[in-house]
């Protein structure tokens, strides 16, 4: 009967120790769990600001070239402006030159006569 007490205490001793263990190895596993829940929380918000900065610097790129599609377009109308003004330069010019000629020919021939 000794024996058998002994036994028994030594059965209880060791389903303690298993009992402590399963229960260290639950909360472990349960700390675990917590930990994937907080990763993969982070993980979505880190998605989700991600998302946000991309349709905000989308946002920003658009207005730029909404804003250079302009400057290029009030850059072709100067060019435009400037080839007009060029031109009706060059036709002044030409009739100012036709004029001097046609100045310069009467006064030779005052001079001549």
């Amino acid at each position: 009967a000794a024996k058998y007490s002994e036994l028994e205490a030594e059965k209880t001793s060791v389903e303690a120790k298993l009992q402590d263990r399963i229960e260290s190895h639950n909360a472990e596993v349960e700390s675990m769990r917590e930990n994937l829940t907080n990763i993969e929380t982070k993980l979505a918000d880190a998605e989700s600001q991600s998302v946000a900065l991309k349709a905000e610097m989308e946002r920003h790129i658009d207005g730029l070239k909404t804003e250079l599609d302009a400057s290029h377009a009030k850059s072709i109308d100067l060019e435009s402006s400037l080839a007009a003004e060029r031109e009706a330069s060059a036709a002044k010019y030409s009739e100012l030159e036709a004029e001097k000629t046609s100045v310069e020919a009467k006064l030779q021939d005052r001079i001549e006569s």
